[in-house]
């Protein structure tokens, strides 16, 4: 059928608004491909039998050719179009048709290649060696060489041999009876090599070793550090710059027992001792000066002194300084015996009047007086 009779049976059996729509989808498409083979697809979903000797087709000559302006080309186009089944729907291009998006689902993998199987190869046994019959023969040979010789050797040369033991006579072992040792009493006394206590109630100490000048008195229990000693005379020390020398035999290194605690005997000392003049604590008024004791107590009663030593004296109690440091104090009247004074510790040196009990850095010294007076002294173990 002639294109131009396909055109006006399509007028004639589509409503005005069907052209109007088809006229409006090869616009589109041409405005998008300018390609009358790509609109003819698109819209039959067909391409057309012979190609088109101009396929490129602007969208004005669309426009001018639907105006009544002559195009072969498009007149051969729209004339195999209407006389074709027209598509509802544009159909896409065959190299614009996009590609289906990828999916996680498992049905649209692709089958994965087989794997190949491994051939197990199929070690044959190899045939069975025979046996080594000519080794076998030989061992057994040597066997019975080894055998044979042992055999004969144990029979004819061992068994020729005197196998009667001999009997030996034993020795009877001495056993020496150990001397047992006595045990050792231990020592009641301990001793310390330089250092010496006055062991009688009193002993004068001299300024030199002839024993001219008189320096002081000493009393029982006053211990000294030893310098030197001579024949029947000791060095001592009294001072940083000052020795002395004593008779060796009013002297002794040795103590009974041991030392006690410091707060042991000051305890003692504050319980059975006239402490009311003491403001702070008995530790507090070792080391002060004149001066201090004199704004403590104001002047002495009276005082005293020697080559080394000064003595303040305060009602019942005196205290004894050196290089104006308090080293003791004296408690001038007491009742304290020796058994009172025991009952803090065994004594550890004494006489019938006197006793002497030491702690690590102090020393409590008796010293009896007429009838049941006695004097304690509480000093400094200043070696």
């Amino acid at each position: 059928m002639h294109r131009s009779l396909q055109a006006l049976q399509f007028y004639t059996s589509h409503s005005k608004e069907d052209i109007a729509r088809l006229h409006e989808r090869v616009r589109s498409s041409l405005a998008s491909t300018e390609s009358l083979t790509d609109t003819m697809i698109r819209i039959t979903g067909q391409p057309p039998l012979i190609p088109y000797d101009e396929d490129t087709v602007t969208v004005d000559e669309w426009n001018a050719f639907l105006a009544g302006k002559h195009h072969a080309t498009l007149a051969d186009f729209y004339g195999t179009l209407v006389a074709r089944p027209i598509l509802d729907e544009d159909g896409p291009l065959p190299d614009e048709a996009e590609e289906p998006l990828p999916t996680l689902s498992r049905s649209q993998r692709e089958p994965e290649p087989k794997r190949r199987k491994k051939e197990k190869e199929i070690k044959h046994a190899g045939a069975k060696r025979p046996l080594p019959w000519g080794w076998i023969a030989l061992l057994i040979l040597c066997f019975l060489l080894g055998a044979g010789g042992t055999y004969v050797y144990s029979t004819y040369f061992v068994g020729s041999a005197d196998t009667t033991p001999k009997a030996t006579v034993e020795k009877p072992v001495t056993v020496e009876k150990t001397k047992e040792k006595k045990p050792t009493a231990p020592e009641e006394t301990a001793a310390v090599d330089d250092v010496l206590y006055i062991k009688i109630r009193s002993s004068n100490i001299y300024r030199e070793e002839s024993m001219t000048t008189l320096l002081y008195e000493a009393d029982f229990g006053d211990g000294y550090r030893i310098v030197k000693k001579n024949d029947g005379v000791t060095e001592i020390e009294l001072s940083d710059d000052l020795t002395g020398y004593i008779k060796t035999s009013d002297t002794t290194k040795r103590l009974e027992g041991e030392p006690l605690a410091d707060e042991t005997l000051l305890t003692w000392a504050n319980d059975n001792l006239d402490t009311s003049f003491v403001t702070g604590t008995l530790i507090d008024l070792i080391g002060k000066s004149s001066e201090e004791l004199n704004s403590l107590y104001g002047p002495a009663d009276r005082t005293f002194n020697d080559e080394l030593h000064d003595y303040l004296f305060y009602g019942n109690h005196f205290f004894v300084l050196k290089d104006n440091k308090v080293i003791a104090i004296d408690w001038t009247e007491t009742t304290i015996t020796n058994e009172q004074l025991a009952s803090l510790a065994p004594l550890q040196l004494e006489t019938e009047s006197t006793g002497l009990v030491t702690s690590n850095s102090y020393r409590l010294q008796r010293f009896a007086k007429d009838g049941t007076i006695s004097r304690i002294r509480l000093a400094e173990q200043s070696f």
